[in-house]
């Protein structure tokens, strides 16, 4: 069986089901509450990871499970209506809101509440990066049991467990306008989704008509090297500028879309940069030594087209990604 890394990101893409990803929204005749001239009509059933939910009026008691998603929240104006986080130590937060994600109750700093602490907050909403916060296995609260208690549980497209090794940064937008939708801030995701969309096409109109750079997409992590194959993270880098020297259809990727792999499987690709996703500082560091060590012959090492973009980039259904996809062409494309 294949060897997987332990990275967050990669951890919790595990698929935990045969399931297919969208975000489809269709509403009833109950107007939101309050009187509220929202334009978010209840009961409203949506689809997300293959199932259909029914949201019988507006969210008002919302769990966040990953910061990326926080931070979405909170760009819609929801402050007031998050009423726990948790794995906010996943990344740092955007300093344009961090004092605001402080103030916010953790239920874990760097884990998933168990099922017994998220269904004690009463949420109304939960809202994942992936389907592994969902897991029963590890104690947490499945969604059947969300649904039971009065809550519905929703995953970010791209971290939808069939949907994972075919995620892209378009995803994301899917998420924001279906959001919009259930939490009656339309207005306000169209908007989002109007400046992140502008962000993106910056930095995809300023390399456009460069040619891709030929790069390995990696990952280290004790001792351990894996080759990345699919998934948003192939994404990001074909739209900062890169070429993956790895194929989704190999397959190493047949049941993931990272794999362990051997440095003569890289060597003979002869990668002319490598992208990388990082931790912190001193694993960057580590990285790069290892990769200087251990391919000194290529183009990649030898040109110091070395690129590392932090790990919460490319984290399922976060517009950060779009912080990542300009790290990227910044390393392949340098300006000026």
């Amino acid at each position: 069986m294949m060897n997987r890394p332990t990275r967050p990101l990669l951890a919790t893409a595990v698929a935990l089901a045969s399931l297919v990803a969208c975000g489809t929204v269709s509403a009833g005749p109950q107007p939101s509450p309050g009187g509220q001239s929202t334009g978010a009509q209840y009961p409203m059933t949506i689809k997300n990871c293959g199932r259909e939910f029914t949201i019988a009026k507006e969210p008002q008691r919302i769990v966040s499970l990953s910061p990326g998603q926080t931070e979405i929240l909170l760009r819609l104006g929801l402050k007031d209506r998050i009423i726990a986080q948790a794995q906010e130590a996943a990344s740092e937060p955007d300093p344009e809101l961090a004092d605001e994600i402080r103030s916010i109750k953790s239920l874990g700093a760097k884990t998933p509440p168990s099922k017994e602490v998220l269904i004690a907050q009463s949420p109304d909403l939960v809202y994942s990066g992936t389907e592994y916060e969902f897991n029963t296995e590890q104690g947490f609260a499945g969604k059947d049991e969300l649904v039971k208690a009065g809550a519905t549980p929703y995953v970010a497209t791209a971290g939808c467990a069939q949907r994972r090794s075919t995620g892209t940064v378009e995803d994301a937008f899917t998420d924001v306008r279906t959001l919009g939708k259930v939490l009656g801030r339309a207005e306000q995701a169209a908007e989002l989704e109007k400046q992140a969309r502008a962000g993106l096409s910056a930095v995809t109109e300023r390399i456009a008509g460069r040619t891709p750079v030929k790069t390995a997409q990696v990952f280290y992590e004790g001792g351990k090297l894996y080759a990345i194959g699919a998934a948003i993270e192939v994404d990001m880098l074909r739209l900062g500028g890169g070429q993956n020297v790895f194929a989704a259809t190999e397959q190493r990727f047949a049941d993931f879309y990272a794999a362990e792999v051997n440095a003569e499987v890289v060597l003979e690709r002869n990668p002319e940069a490598f992208v990388f996703a990082v931790q912190d500082d001193t694993h960057e560091q580590q990285t790069v030594d290892y990769l200087k060590r251990t391919f000194a012959s290529t183009p990649a090492v030898r040109n110091g087209r070395l690129v590392g973009v932090r790990n919460a980039t490319f984290a399922p259904g976060t517009l950060a990604s779009i912080q990542g996809v300009s790290a990227i062409a910044d390393g392949l494309h340098p300006r000026g």
